[in-house]
This record gives C-alpha cells, structure tokens and sequence, in this order.
C-alpha cells in the first residue's frame, strides 16, 4: 500500500478562523476530531455544531466547509485523518464490503468525557507511528485506525440518533440547501430559493453565506459538479447530456465551470477515471 493513502494532522488554528474554501475529497474519508474550542460543520446539506470531544465523519465526495461558531470566537484545536478505501482493504475483506459505509453512517459523534482520553491516544499514535516510520509503522497505523473505527461502530448503538437542535433561521436555511441538492437538474433561482425560505432575496442570500459558508450560486454549482463527476465515470453519456442531466444548461458553460473547479475537462475526467 502506498504511504500517501494515509494522512494525520493536528492544527491549531486562531479565533475566527472560517474555511475560505469548500473542500470535496473524490476518494478520501476523513475524521475530524476538535480538541478545543467550537465549530460549525456545513456538509452537503446539514448543518452540525461540534464542541470540545466531538468527531465528525466525512464521507469521501462529500462536499463540506469548517466555520466559527457564531458563539464562540476563542481559538480551537483539532486533529483530522484523511484515508482512502483501499488503505483498509485487509479490514474490509473481513467485515464486508460496507464495512466503511456503516462506520459513517452516523456523521456527528459525541466522545463521553471517561473515552476521550482512550480516542486521543489513539489519534497520538497514529500521529507519532506517522512521524518516525519504520517497517511497522503502517501496520500499526492501520491497526489504531481499524480500532478507531469499530469504536465508532460500537458507539453508534449507544448513541441517542436524530437531527441536532436548530433554531428557526438555520432550520429553513438547511431545509433549502437539501432542496437544491435533491433538485440540482431544476431550473433553481435565487429567488425560488428565498421563496421557500419566506425570506426576500437579499436577506436569504445573506443568511445562507454565513450559516453555510458558501454562497448560493457556489453551492448550487458544487452540488451540480459533484453529480456530474459521478456520471461521467459511472455513465457512458456524452458530455452535452450529462451537463444538462446535472443541471448546466449549456455544455460549453459547463466545461468551463468543470474545468476552473477541477483542474482538467470533463472529458479529461473521465478519462483518468476522476483521478485528479
């Protein structure tokens, strides 16, 4: 297995601190674990509030961006894993095929303060097995994370599920942003948008920057990439199809789109099978 299908880094970061970017990983998954401090997660269309302890899992192709918490403009620190499937292969030959996909089922866990200690010395492990490798270095990386992740599969039973508290302003926020990602191939304008949130336009557009952090347009865009990727390596339809499948009215526009967000064409993509 290749080194690079593995990483861990531990980052503090300073008050107000916000993610300028959305990040999408095309083949990594990624734990997330706040030591300090408190974030606001967007990823996909739901929105979830982390607070010292709490992990959330990322699923690969999953569209996300970190933010500060409205509330709490103090400092924070973190520690986040990223991993491909394959770096877990072994593990997945003997659990099954959705082994990884049970693992994440369940984004947003709450680390009880007794198995906080036992979670971060897993995540120290890994991290120094990382920085001095040697000839069992992956083994053992391998081995804390595989622990890691059954731990999550363990929890999830005792773990009270269900929607996290919103208030009424980020409710109608996350409400539309799961519209417009089960609705990306419609003709969805800002002002249908803020219709369905009974807001006026420039105070949706507004709204939905800062609980999200991405503007409307740049999530709407995202949302219609991501199904565009997925249909150029899963499909054998042209291009023009798949722009307008995806909700890009004009195929040309739609490569240009494709190309600034991804680094390569749409038909490039495809022909690295999404490896960018």
């Amino acid at each position: 297995m290749r080194e690079e299908m593995f990483s861990i880094t531990k980052v503090r970061r300073e008050a107000y601190f916000s993610m300028k970017d959305s990040h999408i990983h095309v083949n990594e998954y990624e734990v997330y674990f706040l030591l300090t401090g408190k974030r606001r997660f967007f990823v996909e269309h739901t929105l979830y509030t982390l607070e010292k302890g709490d992990i959330l899992l990322i699923e690969k192709g999953n569209i996300h961006r970190s933010m500060c918490a409205q509330d709490n403009a103090l400092p924070h620190e973190r520690y986040v894993i990223r991993f491909t499937k394959e770096y877990l292969q072994l593990f997945q030959e003997v659990y099954g095929a959705e082994f990884l996909k049970k693992c994440f089922q369940q984004p947003h866990i709450k680390i009880p303060i007794q198995r906080r200690e036992y979670i971060l010395n897993l995540f120290e492990r890994m991290e120094a097995e990382k920085k001095n490798m040697d000839e069992y270095s992956i083994l053992l990386i391998k081995g804390y994370l595989h622990e890691l992740l059954v731990f999550f599969l363990r929890y999830q039973k005792i773990q009270e599920t269900g929607m996290e508290e919103l208030d009424e302003m980020d409710e109608a926020i996350q409400s539309v942003a799961r519209y417009i990602s089960e609705n990306y191939n419609s003709n969805i304008s800002l002002n249908d948008a803020a219709k369905r949130a009974n807001m006026s336009p420039t105070y949706f557009s507004r709204k939905f920057k800062r609980v999200t952090g991405f503007g409307f347009k740049e999530y709407l865009c995202n949302i219609r990439l991501k199904e565009a990727e997925k249909l150029l390596l899963q499909t054998k339809d042209s291009i023009t199809e798949i722009a307008l499948q995806s909700g890009f009215n004009d195929s040309n526009y739609f490569g240009d789109v494709f190309k600034k967000a991804r680094g390569m064409s749409p038909h490039q993509y495809r022909k690295n099978k999404g490896i960018l």
